[in-house]
């Protein structure tokens, strides 16, 4: 009877740590949903339970720095712990390690700068690049945002993210070329290609492209350069997840 009852009370244990750790996701999943700080209160009101069991969960991140409370106001955001954690997990995540070789051979086919974005709030994040030698002052270093409406990258990313509006020629160029282009993109006579690479399920993962100068682009890029980034990213996708194609392809 007494081993019956450490038995038991080992499952109780489990089953509450457990619980703990689902909750702790569920608030990570809320403030990585969140444009902005978050309260207790919103967050006891979206997870479905009391103030002060939320509470005793933030404190607990909070002390663990995955969790902080925002500087202005009431509320919670990311700790500078996680972001860590994330930034690590996208600079040596699978699509990025698989992506090495062939921004290499982008590179050097094109003898433009080549690089790889991924998903991020307001556009793409460049995650990995490779500096074209022929091009010293094009250089766009990991951690940069490509914005909308200018950057292929992050229209790509916006479109088969189901957002709305999409943004223009986004569909045409897809249909047309399979990528999409813009020249001038910043106002610095700079230009982009890029191509989408998608998740197992369908969902976009990254794009691949160049950056260019804009005369290259005008009136319209050679078929060439649009037919080698389109073809580096089905090798990608080809390695990371074969057959994989958005709903929403036109």
């Amino acid at each position: 009877m007494v081993k019956s009852s450490v038995t038991d009370e080992h499952v109780v244990k489990t089953s509450s740590t457990v619980k703990s750790v689902e909750v702790t996701v569920q608030i990570l999943e809320v403030l990585t949903e969140a444009t902005g700080a978050v309260r207790v209160t919103d967050l006891a009101r979206q997870l479905g339970m009391t103030k002060a069991r939320v509470s005793r969960h933030l404190q607990t991140l909070t002390h663990l720095g995955l969790v902080d409370r925002a500087r202005e106001g009431e509320g919670y955001v990311f700790g500078r712990k996680l972001l860590k954690f994330g930034r690590a997990a996208v600079y040596r995540s699978n699509i990025v390690e698989i992506s090495r070789p062939y921004l290499t051979d982008l590179c050097q086919q094109t003898g433009h700068t080549a690089l790889l974005a991924t998903p991020t709030r307001g556009g793409a994040m460049v995650v990995s690049s490779v500096p074209s030698q022929f091009e010293p002052g094009i250089m766009v270093h990991p951690g940069t945002v490509l914005s909308l409406p200018s950057s292929p990258a992050a229209r790509l990313i916006y479109y088969y993210e189901n957002q709305k509006p999409v943004p223009p020629r986004v569909i045409d160029n897809i249909k047309k070329y399979g990528v999409d282009f813009e020249a001038n993109a910043r106002g610095n006579g700079l230009g982009g290609i890029a191509a989408p690479i998608f998740e197992p399920d369908g969902l976009i993962a990254s794009t691949v492209g160049i950056i260019l100068s804009s005369s290259l682009l005008l009136p319209e890029p050679e078929t060439s350069l649009l037919e080698m980034v389109k073809g580096v990213a089905e090798s990608i996708q080809a390695e990371y997840a074969e057959g994989a194609v958005s709903s929403l392809k036109p």
